[in-house]
């Protein structure tokens, strides 16, 4: 199956699609850094879940509150009045269908030291819960954590909508789809992430996986990985590409590109 976009697929992004999407992409980029560790690393896939309260639909009967009564009938006629209504299904002024809060999946790449399972680098792939709240809020903690710690943080967001949780990519705000980001950790109080912009007509850059000093940085290589994970997950059968993209709107020059790909 031909994979068609030179990053990002955008029709991913649809809401039945990216769980699937989202864990066979931790899996698949832990495969590929594993081939490539030295024997002092190795690469887990992190499982943690995050709340997620969904919509409460609900709907208006509306019948009189007050009731007229003729005194003029007997008890024997009143309880007959009451066994014919009792026969009928009553109705409440208000339904509400219930959705109970449910365990979003989020999914991690984690890489180790060998000898002791310290926690070197978090690869964390963003997911619609990190991106809006209350899974926004829960997801900065996290993040907070980690760069106060000793560990290197590498963001991976390839969803165009909700906000971006990072303050160095929203102070000013990056206009772009896709953001790629690696936070080092650093001796001191200072540390600086480096960004990478990506636009969806854009290819993904090689990821840049920083270990402990003095090892060098290893390469991840996303957009190979993306590629895998379309293909095994046969989403090209899956996707009704005559369609539009999934919301957000393309930014305008992003809608005209795809456009001229579908003319091509």
């Amino acid at each position: 199956m031909a994979y068609r976009f030179p990053g990002m697929d955008p029709y991913i992004e649809k809401r039945e699609l990216w769980p699937d999407f989202h864990q066979n992409l931790a899996v698949e980029c832990q495969g590929q850094l594993n081939a490539h560790l030295s024997e002092n690393y190795y690469a887990g896939v992190s499982l943690w879940t995050a709340s997620e309260e969904l919509s409460i639909s609900t709907a208006h009967t509306t019948y009189p509150d007050v009731g007229i009564f003729d005194k003029g009938r007997d008890v024997a006629e009143v309880a007959e009045v009451y066994a014919a209504t009792d026969s009928q299904p009553r109705t409440a002024p208000i339904r509400r269908v219930y959705r109970p809060a449910i365990d979003i999946k989020q999914f991690a790449v984690r890489i180790y030291l060998t000898h002791s399972s310290e926690l070197v680098t978090s690869i964390e792939i963003l997911s619609p819960t990190n991106k809006r709240e209350p899974g926004l809020d829960k997801y900065r903690v996290k993040r907070a954590g980690l760069t106060s710690s000793q560990v290197h943080l590498v963001e991976i967001d390839l969803l165009r909508g909700g906000e971006r949780p990072g303050p160095e990519v929203n102070e000013p705000p990056i206009d772009t789809d896709y953001m790629l980001l690696v936070n080092r950790y650093a001796e001191g109080d200072t540390r600086a992430s480096d960004i990478w912009p990506v636009a969806m007509s854009e290819t993904l850059p090689m990821l840049l996986i920083p270990l402990l000093a003095p090892d060098a940085d290893i390469e991840l290589d996303l957009y190979t990985a993306i590629r895998a994970v379309y293909v095994r997950g046969v989403y090209e059968r899956r996707i009704n590409y005559s369609k539009p993209v999934p919301p957000p709107n393309l930014r305008p020059e992003m809608a005209a590109w795809l456009q001229q790909q579908k003319a091509a």
